[in-house]
């Protein structure tokens, strides 16, 4: 398994539960996502993450459970938490990934397709059936090849979902309440991608691993935490 690495808002965001009081991500709301690039890197922000998220057919995200609270390791001086291990398993067709990112306060679901005749540009809204979110969600828009999104949309921009109902929703930039204004439908096929949260920890592997049909993959994440503390009164 390659080398975890913190990125800098994972980082920034630990300084402020620890020393501003912060409130700390949920412990159910941690998921483990793919991508299939090696250009990530510490500064890169959750929308860089989940615009390269794949979508090979049956990838979901995955949920990172621990089993308990770890143990202080005197040698190491550190606290260790229990290694966890995810399962990924390939559909009908192979899975392809070579980033691997852990999402703190992640929505579960990775993404959602819609076309350009699912864009109201009268009304600014956006059509998908039974679609999970909630106002206050946060989505992050890609075209696939050959698709020009709406104009009014700009890919890799994260937006928030505002008065969704069971199958439709307008978006608004963040902490904003006015509809982002959708001047046309766009062209092709698109994607909502779910960008609840912050990327705490990714990996990038030395080659892409490939998931052979039917065959499932196990990754192994092992999480220790330094000690923070004073010493000798310093």
């Amino acid at each position: 398994m390659a080398q975890g690495i913190f990125t800098n808002a994972w980082i920034s965001e630990t300084a402020k539960v620890m020393f501003r009081g912060a409130t700390p991500p949920a412990i159910d709301e941690f998921y483990v996502g793919l991508a299939n690039t090696s250009s990530l890197g510490r500064a890169s922000t959750i929308a860089n993450f989940v615009s390269n998220e794949i979508t090979d057919q049956g990838y979901t995200r995955t949920q990172l459970t621990l089993s308990g609270d770890g143990s202080y390791n005197t040698g190491a001086n550190r606290h260790e938490l229990p290694t966890a291990t995810l399962i990924f398993t390939a559909g009908a067709s192979s899975l392809q990934f070579q980033t691997a990112f852990l999402l703190a306060n992640a929505h579960p679901l990775a993404s959602r397709t819609f076309t350009n005749s699912n864009v109201d540009a009268a009304t600014d809204r956006i059509t998908i059936a039974n679609h999970p979110w909630v106002s206050g969600d946060r989505l992050v828009f890609t075209p696939d090849d050959v698709a020009t999104l709406p104009t009014g949309i700009v890919a890799g921009t994260i937006y928030q979902v505002l008065t969704p109902t069971t199958n439709d929703f307008a978006i608004a930039a963040v902490n904003s309440s006015t509809p982002i204004n959708i001047q046309n439908t766009g062209s092709g096929n698109f994607r909502a991608r779910s960008a609840n949260g912050i990327v705490s920890i990714f990996a990038i592997e030395s080659a892409p691993i490939t998931i052979l049909p039917g065959r499932s993959y196990s990754y192994t994440v092992p999480i220790a935490l330094l000690n923070t503390g004073f010493v000798s009164g310093n």
